[in-house]
């Protein structure tokens, strides 16, 4: 008799359970944002604050160039580095041509191609090398580099252990 009052009871006690921690699991949030700031030397650079609170600086806009001012570029940039982590597909960062332009963009996974872009170059840089002196390659880059159309190597960077291992600014 026991076991028949308490079986109904127990069950539905563990559904009342089952329903509230459902109710209260965490949204995920996402864990970096990207905005546009001031360097230490007073130039506009694209940073990134990762789950932690460590302010990582990606990119310092030291040139101007296409008409653009390093702030607005800094300002446009951001925005496109933080509508790529949005919609999850800032995984690495690569190099890809868009309009016979050479551009660097965001790509999902290692070994995909573009899948927004970031920012064009200058026609007379090359994507490889504006690559390797924003980032370095060495523990950065992720896999083989992939030999492209080109005859350029066409580098991944991992964005989640950049931001990992890049050292905080203040």
């Amino acid at each position: 008799m026991k076991t028949q009052l308490f079986g109904p009871l127990l069950a539905g006690l563990a559904l009342a359970l089952g329903a509230l921690a459902a109710i209260s699991q965490p949204v995920r949030a996402q864990t970096t944002t990207y905005f546009c700031d001031k360097s230490k030397g007073g130039v506009p650079a694209t940073f990134a604050r990762n789950a932690t609170g460590k302010k990582i600086e990606v990119i310092r806009w030291e040139k101007e160039w296409g008409g653009i001012t390093r702030e607005d570029r800094c300002q446009i940039v951001s925005a496109r580095f933080q509508s790529a982590s949005e919609q999850g597909i800032l995984g690495f960062l690569t190099s890809g041509v868009k309009n016979g332009e050479n551009v660097l963009c965001a790509a999902k996974e290692y070994g995909a191609p573009c899948s927004q872009l970031l920012f064009t170059l200058r026609k007379e840089d090359k994507p490889r090398q504006v690559i390797d002196d924003l980032f370095g390659v060495g523990y950065r880059a992720k896999g083989p580099l992939i030999q492209s159309l080109d005859g350029e190597p066409q580098i991944y960077i991992d964005m989640e252990l950049l931001l990992q291992e890049a050292p905080a600014q203040e």
